[in-house]
């Protein structure tokens, strides 16, 4: 069965309690801990929205606070990297495009530039250009055909494409924010 990967960061915390409460939590597996970040597993159909309630459980039962991320599927990028954005963001639980936004909000230019050259290997500067070039003309497919001299369902097959591969609905306004933080800023 396929699985997807949570990472939760204690700054300089043991993570006894929290693993222990993940054993009895049937949808949450724990795997291990590397650089201090502890990694789980969770069925596919984990949702994000379960990812906030098993926060909340932690904190009401264990009193601890992290910060969690929700990581897309086939997303490979090194954790000591990762590490860098967990270090300066406040606890809580992140998607990718929240944690984009954030990592990009406290200007840690190191992950952003291992996250715009992660980006650009998954979906190829034409998609990434593409995108930005949605988002500058205020999510409008109509427009942003017009402006890069695209017939509208190549427009709509790179925009199908990006949401594929990174797991990002580009026409959400906080993906927007994310994308376009990352690669204008």
């Amino acid at each position: 069965m396929e699985r997807r990967i949570l990472y939760l960061y204690i700054n300089d915390s043991d993570y006894e309690d929290i693993i222990t409460f993940l054993k009895m939590y049937d949808k949450v597996f724990f795997k291990n801990i590397e650089n201090n970040v502890l990694i789980a597993q969770v069925d596919i159909d984990f949702t994000m929205s379960d990812f906030y309630k098993l926060r909340e459980f932690i904190l009401e039962d264990l009193l601890i606070d992290f910060v969690g991320l929700y990581v897309p599927q086939g997303f490979s990028m090194d954790l000591n990297d990762l590490k860098l954005g967990f270090d300066k963001i406040n606890s809580g639980t992140y998607d990718i495009s929240n944690f984009i936004t954030e990592v990009c909000l406290e200007k840690e230019k190191v992950l952003q530039k291992k996250l715009k050259s992660y980006y650009y290997n998954l979906v190829g500067i034409d998609n990434i250009n593409t995108v930005i070039s949605f988002i500058e003309n205020n999510f409008n497919a109509s427009l942003t055909s017009k402006k890069l001299f695209l017939h509208r369902n190549t427009l709509n097959y790179r925009l199908e494409n990006f949401t594929l591969k990174t797991e990002m609905d580009i026409k959400k306004f906080q993906t927007g924010l994310a994308i376009y933080l990352l690669f204008k800023r």
